[in-house]
């Protein structure tokens, strides 16, 4: 229940995506604007991740899970409500702040409520679960762009009715962390662990290097479409990007099993490789090519973070587990975010946004 519940929340964080050029047409919002409304998430991750961070080993995981459910109904309510970028900004903030909640507890808590068997594996099926969410996404939003009449308002009723479902389950599954092993509160930021900490910045820095070529694809991917293939719909953008996170998830399933030592090396192997094939297919205009591109780079990360997230579980102390993976989301979200600031002009050379709605080289209008 656990994983499925990542799932929806996840999902929920890429399903505006191929939504947000209705959005742009019926409020006149430019490239910046949407820009920010994209960041306006990784901000409530980050805001929940270090505000959250301790309360869970006071209250337990499901409590906090289910304040994560709650601000995802809400955000659900602010954009079925939508009429400004207002209501964009307001609603983007409450899933960044469910999706924060989320990533670290409930990665944690599938470990906890894994039968021992299973155990050594489910840091990796719960990383999974994140990244599959983020892949199945923007699908489902290019899908109802593509079939349903009002999609900004009927896929947003219909995630608001499956968060409804989750809170009835989660009201009925056991609580993972017993009362002998919770704290008295005391608000900590998210911190490493007190031991190997050299191995956790490493595994750290090879997760932000995967997420950010991830954001960096998910942001370009749509400017991608618009200059070569003017006529695409947001279904193409949806299963692009939905091709490299699905890859990833992939990439983490399928390889569970592989040491870590290997898995990193492959996954910066094959994340190379993605990129080149990204800059040729930026170079040679190739719908083909970038979609390899996305497939590739969305295996290499799958490979990456995995490893990474199984290595900081079984490495860290149960008191300071949550924390840990906290801060290494709050890096990953970071290093995510990062590429959204950043849009190519019309003439194809990227600049940091701006509010000049002109392109620094070539004078043409960016908008």
């Amino acid at each position: 229940m656990t994983l499925v519940s990542v799932v929806a929340i996840m999902a929920h964080t890429a399903l505006p995506t191929p939504i947000y050029a209705i959005y742009s047409r019926e409020f006149g919002l430019t490239t910046l604007q949407v820009t920010e409304v994209y960041a306006i998430y990784a901000l409530g991750v980050i805001a929940a991740l270090v505000l959250f961070n301790s309360l869970s080993n006071t209250i337990g995981r499901r409590p906090l899970l289910l304040v994560g459910l709650i601000c995802s109904a809400a955000s659900n309510a602010v954009f079925l409500c939508a009429d400004s970028i207002g209501y964009l900004f307001a609603a983007r903030l409450l899933t960044g702040l469910a999706a924060g909640t989320f990533m670290g507890t409930a990665t944690v808590a599938a470990v906890e409520v894994a039968p021992r068997r299973l155990a050594q594996h489910a840091a990796v099926w719960a990383t999974a679960a994140n990244i599959f969410g983020l892949g199945i996404g923007p699908v489902i939003g290019g899908l109802g762009t593509r079939f349903l009449d009002a999609p900004e308002h009927l896929l947003f009723l219909c995630h608001l009715a499956a968060v409804v479902v989750l809170v009835v389950l989660l009201l009925t599954t056991r609580e993972p962390l017993s009362r002998d092993d919770r704290v008295p509160f005391r608000w900590t930021a998210p911190k490493p662990p007190s031991a190997d900490r050299l191995t956790y910045a490493g595994l750290t820095l090879i997760g932000v290097s995967g997420m950010a070529t991830l954001g960096m694809l998910a942001g370009l991917t749509p400017h991608f479409l618009d200059a070569f293939y003017p006529h695409s719909s947001g279904l193409a953008a949806g299963l692009i990007v939905g091709g490299g996170f699905g890859g990833s998830a992939l990439a983490q399933l399928a390889f569970r099993r592989m040491t870590i030592t290997r898995g990193l090396a492959a996954g910066a192997a094959v994340m190379s490789a993605g990129l080149l094939l990204l800059i040729a297919a930026t170079f040679f205009g190739s719908g083909v090519l970038y979609t390899c591109a996305a497939v590739s780079t969305g295996l290499g990360q799958g490979l990456a973070i995995g490893r990474s997230i199984q290595e900081i579980s079984a490495r860290t102390a149960l008191a300071e587990r949550v924390s840990a993976v906290n801060l290494y989301y709050v890096a990953l979200y970071t290093g995510a975010a990062v590429p959204y600031w950043a849009r190519p002009s019309r003439c194809g050379t990227w600049h940091w946004s701006s509010r000049s709605p002109r392109c620094r080289c070539c004078r043409r209008s960016t908008r």
